[in-house]
């Protein structure tokens, strides 16, 4: 692939909706299956057709209208993104509560969301209900309903004219550095967006397609629908099932032979602390890494771990992608092993140079591939390569703008990403945030750099440290770790903290704050909020 393909919409030329390409697909396939291991219930094609056209026909949407749906990786949250799609509504996945402890909060963030989409109806599954009670009638949806209700045997909508350009997903980013904001996805931009990971990947009927991950998540949703509108297998599972207990989940994958999953890097961290097991990993040759920050010495670590088991090196596939882009932008060729990137830290401000690994000031950076096809990219109004500059996107599958009417787009049409990056012989390097950028006594300091230090001494959760600005009483930087140590350990652990940070940054200006394990707050796709943490030092 060259660094900016020839574009234009890589969907079939018949321009389709979303559930007219699942019927085309289910027409061929009628009883291929979706497996949701958690409760072990299994759909086919043909009956995700068929349920998803009786729920049309009881939401009673007009077309235009926002179609919530709060339920975990179940049959039910299928059948409403396709029954959206056949009243020419657009569904909005909504994040599910973390738990009982913040149910208060998370009420106040789902009404906001439920008001920005002027939502008017919104479907909620059994076990939501039980969880959250009276409290779903609290957001401000026009109508609720019951999903076991909406699919029992009755009348089906009857077809509809759909226009691929309206709206179908209404997708609201996680909000780990700013409020969250509702990002527009119409027919078109998902199916480009599906079609270019086909081609990427050469998505074929040997494959089967495995995630955790929430379907209310970008991540989850449109990786799973590129699997469905391919016509393979599809196994989900609850994010539950991993988080309580990473090993027996790695083993319930290699036992389904899936070749396809999606992860983001803290998934990988997690599989390195399981037991030993005997597993045949051989199938997986397709495995997604993305929605963070993703770190060289992880995925070495776990290609070395998983060695033995049949994983190949070349199977793991770091992207670069955003909900404005439906999903990815980036992806390395097929067959290739993960590139490493060795540069000069302190000239990230401006030109990147290659610098010795040995030296202190050398920061090695994960390669993410080219542009999709359909999908082009360049530096900040077409920098030369080498230049540290904003990410911007521009393809079928990107966003035309925000539910609330923002468009975040240069003169010349291209999507401002708001991440910082650089391009090396068309290979696209992601290095930080523009709005996460610390910047300190008139010096760029990256919250990555700062993070990756702390985490790696002894006593530090691996994957949960949040390094921020700080503006009073002066000027400077603080990280905050979480840590399974006794409080006795903790002097000495902030003291390593800080020597290890400063030493390698040349850093000063530093406080270093303990919390407990699972204490820092996260989003609903497991990253951590930087703008949450903030909050928590002011108090």
């Amino acid at each position: 692939m060259s660094a900016e393909p020839a574009l234009g919409r890589v969907a079939p030329r018949s321009e389709p909706t979303l559930h007219e390409r699942l019927d085309a697909v289910a027409a061929d396939s009628p009883d291929q299956v979706i497996r949701f291991h958690s409760d072990r219930s299994v759909l086919t094609y043909a009956e995700l057709v068929a349920s998803s056209k009786r729920m049309a026909a009881r939401l009673h949407a007009a077309p235009g209208d926002a179609i919530g749906i709060l339920a975990p990786n179940g049959p039910e949250f299928l059948q409403t993104v396709f029954a959206a799609s056949r009243l020419g509504a657009a569904v909005c996945p909504l994040p599910l509560p973390a738990g009982l402890r913040d149910l208060a909060e998370y009420g106040a963030r789902t009404a906001r969301i439920v008001a920005a989409a002027a939502m008017s109806h919104l479907v909620v599954s059994n076990s939501v209900t039980r969880m959250l009670g009276a409290r779903a009638a609290q957001f401000g949806a026009g109508t609720l309903h019951d999903s076991t209700t909406l699919t029992t045997p009755g009348p089906e909508l009857p077809p509809r004219t759909v226009d691929p350009a309206t709206p179908a997903v209404l997708q609201f980013t996680s909000g780990s550095t700013a409020a969250p904001k509702g990002v527009v996805l119409t027919h078109t931009n998902i199916l480009a967006c599906a079609e270019s990971i086909t081609e990427a990947i050469a998505i074929g009927p040997g494959d089967a397609h495995a995630s955790w991950l929430p379907l209310f998540h970008d991540m989850g949703l449109f990786g799973t629908l590129t699997g469905i509108f391919t016509g393979i297998p599809i196994n989900l599972w609850n994010p539950t099932a991993f988080v309580k207990d990473p090993g027996r989940w790695l083993a319930e994958f290699a036992a389904t032979r899936s070749t396809i999953s999606t992860m983001p890097n803290f998934a990988f961290d997690a599989l390195l602390d399981t037991p030993q097991q005997d597993l045949d990993l051989a199938a997986w040759r397709v495995c997604f890494n993305g929605a963070e920050i993703i770190r060289p010495e992880s995925i070495a670590a776990f290609a070395t771990r998983f060695e033995h088991a049949g994983f190949r090196a070349e199977a793991m596939t770091p992207g670069y992608g955003m909900a404005e882009a439906t999903l990815v932008a980036t992806l390395p060729p097929l067959g290739r092993a993960p590139i490493i990137d060795c540069i000069d830290r302190e000239a990230l401000a401006g030109a990147t140079v290659v610098a010795p690994r040995a030296s202190g000031t050398a920061k090695e950076i994960v390669g993410l591939g080219r542009p999709v096809p359909g999908m082009a990219i360049r530096i900040a109004g077409g920098a030369p390569e080498g230049t540290v500059g904003e990410i911007e996107l521009r393809g079928a599958a990107v966003t035309s703008g925000y539910l609330d009417g923002s468009r975040p787009f240069t003169e010349d049409g291209w999507l401002r990403t708001g991440d910082l990056g650089y391009l090396r012989a068309g290979e696209l390097f992601f290095v930080g945030r523009t709005k996460e950028m610390i910047t300190v006594r008139g010096v760029n300091i990256y919250p990555a750099d700062v993070e990756a230090e702390a985490a790696a001494i002894d006593g530090v959760r691996r994957g949960r440290c949040v390094a921020l600005a700080v503006l009073e009483p002066c000027e400077h930087i603080a990280i905050v770790v979480e840590t399974a140590a006794p409080e006795a350990e903790h002097e000495a652990l902030r003291h390593a903290i800080s020597a290890r940070i400063r030493r390698a940054l040349d850093l000063s200006a530093l406080t270093v704050h303990l919390t407990a394990p699972d204490s820092l707050p996260r989003t609903t796709s497991g990253k951590l909020r930087r703008l949450a943490t903030a909050a928590l030092l002011e108090r």
